[in-house]
């Protein structure tokens, strides 16, 4: 009985995803293109060919995701703004994933990994003790031959309980090694803002005198609200053709930073709040 319960839940939940992947579609470019509300449950079950239960959990996630707001007396409400971004730090996402969804081929060079001793800031972001070690790994990442993204992450060495580090291929995303490890980043804390960066970043990124770059400094958290990974990425505005969402689900207001270059009489957009983890 537990087994076939457990099954039952595990195929609701495939089914409220596959649904929820379906609105989103239809939402942008399918029969709900130009809706401003979504129809009642039932008309929408009917035409998914689904129950109303999974059409209300598909609802409740588009919901989180800032897609819709159901109002009370009004109906599902279709947010066209958040609809319409096509990439948003509000939810997980990796960079080689995004250079894909552009039509580019992500290209991983220059890495590195490093054993440092947790300095006092670091520590704290990790929720370690000063001078744990910890494992540093710096990559590049190009769009076909353009650089674009200079990434620092920082793991606690704890994670790798003793692996042969040489075994692991630290080219690949940082969230799919932990998760080769059982360890899953749900949330993050992220500051956006430009800067000028480094003469080493700069090189790297191949920037002429007049480019900035975007700063994403975020730590990632696991399912139990604990600190996995600190990061650094310095962005080319290359990159970012158009605005980002900055919003958590729970906001419902989007956020969009515009593409900067410095000059005599410009100063950067200050940073944007934090996203919290929703713990």
């Amino acid at each position: 009985m537990a087994r076939t319960q457990q099954h039952s839940s595990l195929g609701g939940s495939l089914i409220s995803s596959q649904i929820v992947s379906r609105l989103v579609e239809e939402l942008r470019c399918g029969c709900y293109a130009n809706a401003t509300r979504l129809p009642p449950e039932t008309e929408l079950a009917a035409a998914m060919g689904v129950s109303r239960t999974v059409i209300r959990d598909a609802l409740s996630e588009l919901e989180r995701e800032g897609l819709v707001e159901r109002v009370r007396g009004i109906g599902t409400v279709v947010n066209r703004s958040v609809v319409a971004l096509e990439h948003r730090l509000d939810q997980k996402f990796e960079y080689c994933e995004m250079i894909r969804s552009m039509g580019y081929t992500p290209l991983i060079d220059q890495v590195q990994v490093r054993p440092l001793s947790a300095n006092e800031d670091l520590a704290a972001s990790l929720g370690l003790r000063p001078g744990a070690p910890v494992l540093m790994v710096r990559k590049r990442v190009r769009a076909n031959e353009q650089p674009v993204i200079a990434s620092v992450d920082y793991l606690s060495s704890a994670l790798f309980h003793g692996q042969d580090l040489g075994r692991l291929d630290f080219s690949r995303p940082i969230f799919d090694i932990l998760e080769d490890m059982g360890i899953q980043a749900v949330t993050a804390v992220a500051h956006v803002k430009a800067v000028y960066g480094d003469a080493p970043t700069r090189a790297m990124l191949k920037l002429n005198a007049s480019q900035a770059v975007l700063l994403l400094d975020e730590v990632s958290h696991s399912r139990l609200c604990q600190p996995i990974s600190p990061r650094k990425r310095l962005n080319s505005f290359w990159i970012w053709p158009t605005v980002l969402s900055l919003t958590p689900p729970r906001i419902r207001r989007s956020a969009p930073i515009k593409s900067w270059r410095p000059s005599s009489t410009s100063h950067p957009p200050a940073p944007a709040s934090p996203l919290r983890p929703q713990c």
